[in-house]
């Protein structure tokens, strides 16, 4: 079970790497120390537990059983070793002793207890204590700190070399409930490849689950990669319409006062409602939407919106690539702008308003110059100021 969810911590690890580097700024800062806590904890139980491999515990009822169904005996220690693991600064020893059951063979097994400082004394070789056999024919025993007030009826423990060999209990289990219980998953060459196989799954459902919330931006990346890019690049017609549909996803409707365009990111001030003045600022980044709260500039007249549906994005990009090459300036360093041009009839009662045609401002920019180009909704160049 610990190494299942070590490689769950593994797969929010992995997921939350992908999502920080897919994602928004933000996204996934949570993963990594869940991962890292999740990870470490596991690895260390899983560590004790290995230390702890062999060492009996049994419960109460489980030493009762035992000596109800007559498997009291005595055990003497015939060596006595320390594994090198301290459990609460307390020495895990092993424990080499021979077992004469109230009923059975003579046989000599291996013990593993963490023993106090104190207590080692009392455990040195040649010592005799009362035990009993966990499981009929053993070799799991327990070696008890009183007989608990039931007689243990053994004259004596023969030697050691009349026993027998060392037969060790099978690694990896422990007894309870009078049987021997074995790991959720185990730990030989039987059954590994379907064990490295669930592992696996695991850390990828557990790394799937952190990217999903995150998939549109995760694949906006894999579709950029062929052209040697991480992200995609929202001024190209098809992001830039992805971008505007998740913004309109959380403002509700198309209406907006500007759009502004870069190659991570889209900006939109829109009206609260269609219509309305107040107006809230949105940001798209890597396939998710902020709402920034209000815009800094306010209109100063419902007019001043437009649909996103009037803007030809396929022609203004035709057009802006064609410019950038045409006058020499990386296309890397192009940016643009979307609002609506002001009006310039001095006889209109909205004259200087920003009501007039959708307009595209774009800026041209290069190591020993920049321009700005205004282009129409569908890409036809309107004037290049000087």
């Amino acid at each position: 079970m610990l190494r299942l969810i070590f490689f769950i911590g593994l797969g929010i690890g992995l997921g939350g790497v992908v999502v920080q580097i897919v994602g928004p700024p933000g996204a996934g800062e949570w993963t990594i120390p869940v991962a890292l806590i999740t990870m470490i904890g596991s690895s260390t139980l899983i560590l004790i537990g290995r230390s702890m491999n062999g060492v009996q515990t049994p419960s109460a009822e489980d030493i009762a059983a035992a000596r109800s169904a007559g498997r009291s005996a005595l055990i003497r220690v015939d060596a006595l070793s320390q594994t090198g693991t301290q459990i609460n600064d307390q020495p895990l020893c092993e424990l080499q002793v021979t077992v004469r059951p109230e009923t059975g063979p003579v046989f000599r097994t291996v013990v593993r207890r963490v023993l106090a400082i104190i207590e080692v004394p009392r455990f040195q070789p040649g010592s005799v204590h009362p035990g009993v056999v966990l499981l009929e024919g053993g070799p799991e025993v327990a070696i008890l700190d009183g007989d608990g007030g039931v007689p243990i009826r053994v004259p004596s423990v023969p030697d050691a070399a009349s026993a027998g060999p060392l037969i060790l209990p099978e690694p990896q289990t422990r007894v309870s409930g009078g049987r021997r219980r074995r790991p959720l998953l185990g730990v030989g060459s039987r059954g590994r490849p379907m064990r490295i196989a669930l592992m696996v799954a695991l850390a990828l459902v557990a790394g799937t689950a952190v990217v999903l919330p995150y998939r549109t931006a995760f694949e906006q990346t894999v579709a950029a990669l062929p052209s040697g890019q991480w992200h995609s690049d929202l001024r190209q017609p098809r992001p830039f319409r992805d971008a505007l549909a998740a913004l309109q996803g959380e403002i509700g409707h198309d209406q907006v006062i500007s759009i502004s365009v870069g190659d991570d990111l889209v900006v939109v001030d829109a009206p609260v409602t269609p219509g309305s003045l107040p107006t809230d600022q949105l940001t798209y980044r890597r396939g998710a939407v902020e709402r920034d709260g209000p815009a800094t500039i306010q209109p100063r007249i419902a007019a001043e919106a437009f649909s996103t549906s009037e803007l030809d994005w396929d022609g203004v990009w035709a057009t802006v690539t064609a410019l950038a090459a045409e006058r020499g300036y990386p296309l890397e360093e192009v940016s643009m702008s979307v609002s609506r041009s002001a009006d310039s009839d001095v006889q209109s009662p909205t004259f200087a308003e920003s009501v007039g045609p959708v307009r595209v401002y774009v800026t041209l920019q290069g190591d020993y110059g920049s321009e700005s180009v205004f282009l129409s909704a569908d890409g036809t160049v309107i004037a290049v100021p000087s």
